[in-house]
């Protein structure tokens, strides 16, 4: 079974120890990036993964390389051009100060990356499970036009797509673009992560959504079970899936999550936790990860949303974009077990 994911790799750069950017002196570097987050949840829990992206041909892609093999990503399908990996950079908030992200990712290896660069029958002939984000189909038209075609090949295949909405307002020009756009990917997936931006309008030309209020927290179930039946029906989806989150106490989020069945149209929904944040960088693609995790092992999906849910709480306690987890650690947060020292 192998899950392949297009999308760029990207070196993150912190201020240490949640000084602000007028403030660093020097830089914390690790790897991110949406797709390869849920790549590298899905190794570590069993899975062969494969990584489509451009690096440059230099020290940084080299750097690059080393640490998929370290992650157990698969690099066959990587293209070498350009001189630039991907950068971004996080301010990490704390109390009332909010977090920052600032991107630098034009003209890297993979944003100047073209549908001929890559061999698309060579990635879809062994691939089982597709992976795609919101976020690297806004960075310019041309990987949209990539993703967009490996979408339909695999949809002609009969290979499962998993499309993670995955909005950022600096990458669209407006959220009705966000909304038009990413529709048409949605059309061609079978499990979609996120309930915005899709487009759903209605005979008066309003959005559904926003004809009924619908807004997180989704306190009223009736609205919320509507524009989930009319999702489902509109772009004939197996599954939805997605999260809220609620600020609570100083760095303490409280989470919740959801999956609905598209053909059953029957909605479950885990308790609300609070907990304590150390990085929240990245809990989406773990949730996103661990529910391709739970399909792809057949799990009755009030199961899959377990599982889904520990891997959300458990990214929000490890430092960095990467989920460093393990079916054990799985285990334990679905038993409820104890939090003492592990002997």
């Amino acid at each position: 079974m192998k899950i392949v994911a297009f999308g760029e790799i990207m070196l993150r750069l912190s201020p240490p120890q949640h000084q602000t950017m007028t403030q660093a002196q020097s830089f914390d570097c690790q790897f991110g990036g949406s797709e390869l987050n849920v790549l590298s949840t899905l190794g570590q829990l069993g899975y062969s993964v494969s990584l489509v992206s451009a690096i440059p041909n230099n020290d940084l892609g080299l750097m690059a390389e080393s640490f998929l093999f370290t992650h157990q990503i698969g690099q066959e399908y990587l293209v070498k051009k350009g001189e630039r990996l991907g950068l971004y950079y996080y301010q990490k908030g704390f109390s009332l100060r909010s977090s920052r992200v600032l991107y630098d990712r034009k003209y890297s290896a993979f944003y100047e990356s073209e549908l001929e660069d890559y061999d698309i029958d060579a990635i879809c002939k062994d691939m089982d499970w597709l992976h795609i984000s919101g976020i690297t189909v806004a960075i310019n038209p041309e990987m949209y036009r990539i993703a967009y075609v490996l979408m339909v090949k695999a949809k002609e295949k009969g290979i499962p797509v998993s499309f993670d909405l995955n909005y950022r307002e600096s990458l669209w020009e407006s959220f009705q673009q966000a909304r038009e756009e990413l529709s048409k990917l949605v059309a061609l997936a079978d499990v979609c992560i996120g309930v915005e931006p899709i487009s759903l309008m209605t005979a008066s030309g309003v959005d559904l959504k926003d004809e009924l209020g619908l807004t997180r927290p989704y306190r009223n179930k009736d609205v919320l079970l509507e524009v989930l039946r009319e999702i489902a029906k509109c772009y004939n989806l197996q599954t939805i899936a997605f999260t809220e989150r609620e600020i609570g106490a100083t760095n303490e989020y409280v989470l919740k999550a959801f999956i609905y069945d598209g053909k059953n149209h029957v909605l479950y929904e885990s308790d609300r936790e609070s907990i304590q944040v150390l990085d929240r960088v990245g809990t989406g693609d773990a949730y996103t990860a661990g529910v391709i995790y739970g399909l792809l092992e057949q799990k009755d999906l009030q199961e899959v949303l377990e599982i889904a849910m520990a891997c959300f709480k458990f990214k929000h306690t490890i430092e960095g974009d990467i989920n460093i987890v393990t079916k054990n650690d799985i285990e334990q947060l679905m038993n409820k077990g104890n939090f003492d020292i592990k002997r």
